[in-house]
């Protein structure tokens, strides 16, 4: 016994038919684009280094404006984290530090008698490769931004 599909009229619409039938504006030689080329540079040094005082400013900034006199809630912190952790990251990409990953790390936590310990590992270049660490205590919640700097060479 054959069962047949279901139609839902839309077998005579270009593009949406059963069968896969190829198109014809894609077919000449001029939709072929060449395979792209990239030249050595040659360039070992970054143009612009990751300048640790003004990131430092920048986190500063985006602290004053999103975390003084902050009350901790366990439903408004994750997105206060993720709202500090954009700013953050737009501040330190508009300095435009080229040749660079920047990785932006946002910690909040409620501050309830105990420690906190973060440890962070990275396979490390001492010439380029920085890192800025922020910390922030309001009465109720500690804030710790960390923003790296990873050269691509």
């Amino acid at each position: 016994m054959k069962v047949r599909k279901q139609s839902y009229g839309f077998g005579s619409v270009v593009g949406v038919g059963g069968q896969a039938r190829r198109r014809s504006s894609q077919l000449g030689i001029e939709f072929k684009r060449p395979p792209l080329i990239f030249l050595n540079t040659y360039q070992l040094e970054p143009r612009v280094k990751f300048h640790v005082a003004n990131v430092t400013k920048a986190i500063n900034s985006v602290l004053d404006a999103f975390y003084t006199d902050f009350k901790y809630t366990s439903a408004e912190s994750p997105v206060r984290t993720m709202l500090i952790a954009d700013h953050v990251m737009r501040a330190v990409k508009a300095m435009k530090f080229d040749r660079f990953r920047i990785i932006c790390v946002v910690t909040l936590v409620q501050r309830r008698a105990q420690s906190y310990n973060n440890a962070v590992g990275f396979l490390w270049d001492h010439e380029f490769d920085s890192v800025v660490d922020v910390h922030r205590e309001e009465h109720t919640a500690l804030i710790q931004v960390t923003v790296f700097g990873v050269y691509l060479d």
